[in-house]
């Protein structure tokens, strides 16, 4: 099933950026192109951007940079989190503070 056209926007926009931006300008920037979403409207998307194999380097640095302010991820990533840890290098699970 196709995703939403905003989304596709909004992952090519992300999936493009060079900075260290993180799951709350993932957020923040969804808020922006579709009004009245929330942070788990966010999840969904993120999971489903997983589950269709697109925009890898989105769904893995919004996971990262939330486990790292949280220091764990919500249920709802549970299987998509592990499938992003298991492409991951012992250094880069290191570098962001994964056991």
């Amino acid at each position: 099933m196709p995703m939403a056209q905003y989304k596709e926007k909004l992952f090519d926009e992300l999936e493009a950026r060079s900075d260290d931006w993180t799951f709350a300008d993932f957020e923040r920037r969804l808020g922006e192109v579709l009004k009245g979403t929330s942070d788990h409207d966010a999840k969904g998307i993120i999971n489903d951007a997983c589950d269709v194999g697109k925009w890898p380097n989105t769904v893995k640095r919004y996971l990262l940079t939330n486990y790292r302010v949280h220091g764990k991820v919500s249920s709802e990533f549970s299987d998509t989190f592990r499938q992003i840890c298991s492409s991951m290098t012992d250094s880069e699970k290191k570098e962001w503070g994964i056991d």
